[in-house]
């Protein structure tokens, strides 16, 4: 699911269904087309998209669906840039939003993603029955509150506070990165009705992606201008923030995500041991992830 057609379709319904008015103050409406103009792999919006149309979301609902949850992301990218987070320079290869257009309009952007996203969500499943639809807004809730994507930054500003350890870092990660891919997968996948056996393995799969991604990201940190992210590498250690190759060293978490991707495996092999016709378009997203993680891990090796 990862072909130039998709990305070109995601990434125009990005544009078409971001916030728009015809007097958006200018600021504004510039960091709006920053953020939606300027994708990134469309990891997320890929997953939902793909994970809808097979749970049998027409194409437009599906879209609408892979649209907000990268506005929840892109929005959570805004905020963690932020000075009064990681104050960080450049993002997808460009200068941060606020560099460019300052904190108080991208604060609002993010916050207008937010709402548009919550809007899209209500048109996409508004045909479905009231049980799934409470249970879509309980993930949305889990994922990005207090338990979840919220919660886990506001440990990972206060990491110093905390004994520094490889799993108060794991738990941060799981709360962070975890659960955007929780609401990726989990959030269409409402649409399957999943039994309590699927339920943990897409819960373990999701935690063992996030914490992955999140180990190749610290990766990406420690190693600065050795490997090219795109972003500002190296605040991990400036601002003391959580990291998982600052805590157990480069050859450590290489191994890590080895394993983690070997877990990822296993919770695969387990939902097509259910219903392989739900979940088969998952097994294409994990053969994805593993070449770039792997490939990392290859370069840090050599760095």
């Amino acid at each position: 699911m990862n072909t130039p057609a998709l990305c070109e379709r995601l990434a125009t319904a990005l544009v078409e269904n971001r916030p728009s008015a015809t007097d958006t103050d200018p600021l504004l409406r510039d960091v709006l087309a920053m953020t939606t103009g300027n994708p990134g792999k469309l990891v997320r919006a890929r997953l939902v998209y793909a994970g809808a149309l097979t749970q049998g979301l027409d194409e437009a609902a599906a879209a609408g669906l892979a649209c907000a949850v990268e506005y929840f992301h892109v929005a959570s990218l805004l905020f963690d840039d932020l000075p009064c987070m990681d104050d960080a320079g450049a993002r997808r290869g460009l200068p941060c939003a606020h560099r460019l257009h300052g904190e108080a309009a991208t604060v609002l952007g993010a916050l207008a993603l937010i709402n548009r996203a919550y809007a899209l969500i209500g048109f996409s499943l508004a045909g479905h029955p009231v049980h799934l639809r409470l249970q879509a807004t309980a993930c949305i809730d889990a994922s990005l509150g207090l338990s979840g994507l919220v919660g886990g930054q506001a440990r990972d500003l206060n990491f110093g506070a905390t004994d520094r350890s490889a799993r108060s870092i794991s738990r941060i990660a799981a709360a962070k990165t975890g659960s955007l891919f929780w609401l990726a997968v989990y959030f269409p996948g409402l649409l399957a009705e999943p039994n309590a056996v699927e339920r943990r393995a897409l819960k373990s799969l999701c935690v063992y992606w996030g914490l992955a991604f999140q180990a190749a990201d610290d990766l990406q940190d420690a190693l600065g201008g050795s490997v090219d992210s795109g972003k500002t590498a190296g605040r991990d250690h400036v601002l003391d923030r959580p990291n998982l190759a600052h805590a157990l060293g480069v050859p450590a978490t290489r191994h890590r995500i080895g394993r983690l991707m070997i877990q990822s495996q296993r919770a695969l092999a387990g939902l097509m041991a259910s219903r392989p016709e739900r979940w088969s378009y998952l097994l294409a997203f994990h053969v994805e992830f593993s070449t770039p993680i792997t490939a990392l891990a290859n370069a840090a090796q050599a760095a």
